[in-house]
């Protein structure tokens, strides 16, 4: 029953310094929850920075028709 509640709490006992302490978080859980936001972030940024590429080149291109 101590183990089980041991893995659901995610603790463990550190004999040197006599106390409980939680397990480190394993490395790949922290990854992937900040991949999935670096993704979103760059999505964004390419569709937003795109969007101005467009507009600058149809603004370019509308004055080089321009007769006056």
């Amino acid at each position: 029953m101590e183990y089980a509640k041991d893995e659901i709490f995610n603790i463990k006992y550190n004999e040197t310094l006599d106390r409980l302490e939680l397990k480190n978080k394993k490395w790949t859980n922290r990854i992937k929850i900040r991949s999935y936001n670096i993704i979103i972030i760059i999505l964004i940024l390419l569709i937003f920075l795109s969007s101005i590429d467009f507009y600058l080149i149809y603004s370019f291109m509308k004055i080089l028709t321009q007769t006056g």
